[in-house]
């Protein structure tokens, strides 16, 4: 394969967004071949504007011949089955954030890619931003030494009523299977463990604070990493003025992102030696703080994803998140929401049929029916899906 031919499934807002991106690129390592959406009339604009074969369904567009790969962009609990379906037609896949809104389901999409040995990638672009980046490097490289805390704060997801009454599937427990941390703060918490690793536990608080929806707007969580470790994580979408914050704090030193802004704090003792050795009764080893540069050139670009996953197809070369890396990020909040909504602390990993369990209760107990029990129709096909 030469170039890869990609197909869009999906084309609400983020799918036609890429659409268009991937379009104007004119890469000569892929291009865009045909279009999908189960709303025919939005299938017909795409292909039309674009000179595209459009399909009412997925399915059609699978076994038409025209793709290599598809780009999934459809309601989060749509994911697993359009996922595990592409796989069985032997197409490569790259889907929207979060993988899947449960962990057994985002289990079946990496077992399914691989036993049909093509490509699972998430579409976690936030790793491309250069402050991002460079703090994951730096915290690999060992410039914290070993690490005792991270912090993150994501209050700048604000979002209006507006927004939630926009789509019957937006703030529902049947239709977007969560809020904040299933829409807005996926690309966050990837970077939380992406950064610090998975928590050995979580213990959350959850509410509905601003808005007149089903699920929550505002989530606060401490980690437990073991041996005095931990780890913060509050977001919402009923604050503002917002901020977006990273802080990790390790034995050599401290990282701190902050609205575009890296710092690093260098310690010229280690906490650990320095308490240990020094003869000051209250005083700390001296820090030194400096600003870290780092590369904004398309900073946090959704086709810097599209590209690297291209590559992996074509010459095996490394993907931004590959689906298995994408597991974590679901674990996390699968384990927020079960703490969240029982008042427990939760182990990780979690117990997948427990988090069915609970969407199964919440759906009940709160929804409206305006998402269009995708939940249960979703689950329904992948488990049919599954047994082919």
């Amino acid at each position: 394969m030469d170039k890869v031919r990609i197909g869009v499934v999906g084309l609400g807002v983020m799918g036609s967004g890429l659409l268009k991106g991937m379009i104007e690129e004119k890469s000569p390592e892929f291009t865009v071949t045909a279009v999908c959406d189960i709303r025919p009339e939005r299938a017909l604009k795409y292909g039309q504007e674009y000179g595209l074969p459009h399909f009412p369904d997925a399915a059609a567009l699978y076994a038409s011949g025209l793709v290599d790969a598809v780009y999934i962009a459809t309601p989060h609990y749509w994911h697993a089955p359009r996922t595990v379906e592409a796989a069985q037609a032997g197409l490569h896949v790259l889907c929207e954030k979060p993988l899947a809104v449960t962990i057994g389901a985002a289990q079946a999409m990496v077992e399914q890619c691989r036993k049909h040995r093509v490509t699972l990638g998430c579409m976690f672009m936030q790793r491309t931003r250069g402050m991002m980046k460079t703090m994951h490097d730096l915290i690999r490289a060992g410039e914290l030494g070993e690490v005792f805390r991270i912090s993150m704060i994501c209050s700048c997801w604000f979002r209006t009523q507006f927004y939630y009454d926009s789509g019957n599937w937006r703030g529902t427990w049947d239709g977007e299977g969560g809020g904040v941390m299933m829409n807005q703060a996926p690309h966050s918490l990837d970077l939380f463990q992406w950064f610090g690793g998975l928590p050995k536990a979580v213990v959350a608080q959850v509410a509905t604070r601003g808005h007149r929806i089903e699920v929550e707007d505002t989530v606060n969580v401490v980690c437990d990493y073991d041996a005095g470790r931990t780890g913060y994580i509050y977001g919402t979408t009923s604050e503002a003025p917002g901020t977006e914050q990273f802080i990790v704090a390790g034995e050599k030193g401290t990282l701190v992102a902050e609205n575009g802004i890296l710092r690093l704090g260098k310690l010229q003792t280690g906490v650990l030696e320095y308490q240990q050795n020094s003869r000051d009764l209250y005083g700390g080893p001296k820090c030194d703080w400096q600003e870290i540069k780092y590369e904004t050139f398309r900073d946090g670009w959704h086709l810097n994803v599209v590209h690297a996953w291209v590559r992996h197809i074509l010459r095996g070369e490394p993907m931004v998140c590959s689906g298995e890396e994408a597991l974590n990020e679901t674990q996390l909040c699968n384990a927020i929401y079960l703490s969240g909504f029982t008042g427990k602390r939760v182990e990780l990993p979690v117990d997948g049929d427990e988090i069915e369990r609970l969407l199964a209760r919440l759906e009940r107990q709160r929804s409206s029916g305006r998402g269009g029990h995708l939940r249960t129709a979703a689950k329904r096909e992948l488990t049919k899906l599954r047994r082919k």
